[in-house]
């Protein structure tokens, strides 16, 4: 059994036709490599991992870590960066895609593989600190929210969640330093707000935002799999008809 299909450079694993094991978006981007439209690498983990992780008590086969590496090391290849490099690293999407389109219903992270190590060579490498700085909160924001919070089954009251909660720091500095908007922000204030965001984190959840971009990386697509049994996605497949047991695939992707 093969759990994780490539695509990128004008070719790929999988074909239009693989909806079912795909997604509809893991087969369109395969489809649109085969026609030589330029698509950002990635890869897609099927609907048969998301089938196993519920039949066995929330786990992943066996196999899936070796074709996770291998995947990520072609994608590499194709950007010629690499996922946690210090000098370029390379960022990677989360995003969920089932058979049948879902819209909203189901999580996605971005900006996966920024770190306090990795930092430091984009904003060399793009020579744009606020741009930098402004990517990362993003990924703190969403990754609590999506995989610390949401996937973790913590039950919380309406607006109280710790999205709310990072909102509330945000609109707090804006007012401090009489900002109007978020475009306001310099990369020092997205610096300084990120530091106080993994802090609130860490004191509302218990546990750190990860710094070890496998772990995002784990984390992100855990957390898709697991968003495909969150009660949204839940009530908007029994208003649709879309049978429970299809699952939803995963796609990584490099963010460009």
């Amino acid at each position: 059994v093969k759990y994780v299909y490539l695509f990128g450079n004008g070719q790929a694993d999988g074909t239009a036709e693989m909806k079912n094991l795909l997604g509809g978006k893991g087969a369109n981007l395969a489809e649109m490599n085969h026609l030589g439209i330029p698509v950002p690498p990635g890869f897609t983990i099927t609907t048969d991992v998301c089938t196993h992780y519920y039949e066995n008590n929330q786990t992943f086969p066996d196999e899936l870590e070796t074709e996770l590496t291998d995947a990520l090391q072609a994608t590499e290849q194709i950007m010629g960066t690499k996922f946690g490099d210090e000098q370029d690293p390379l960022l990677v999407s989360i995003r969920s895609g089932a058979r049948q389109s879902m819209p909203g219903m189901m999580e996605t992270v971005l900006n996966v593989g920024l770190t306090t190590k990795t930092i430091p060579g984009l904003i060399k490498k793009t020579n744009n600190a606020r741009f930098v700085y402004d990517a990362y909160r993003r990924l703190i924001m969403m990754y609590a929210d999506v995989v610390m919070e949401k996937a973790a089954g913590i039950e919380v009251e309406e607006g109280q969640g710790i999205r709310n909660r990072l909102e509330s720091l945000l609109k707090i500095h804006k007012k401090e330093n009489l900002y109007q908007n978020d475009t306001d922000l310099n990369g020092d204030d997205w610096k300084l707000l990120s530091g106080k965001f993994k802090a609130v984190i860490s004191s509302t959840l218990g546990d750190e935002f990860p710094d070890d971009p496998m772990a995002q990386l784990r984390g992100g697509i855990q957390a898709v799999f697991q968003s495909w049994n969150g009660n949204r996605a839940i009530s908007y497949r029994r208003i649709e008809n879309i049978p429970h047991e299809w699952g939803t695939a995963v796609n990584v992707q490099t963010m460009v």
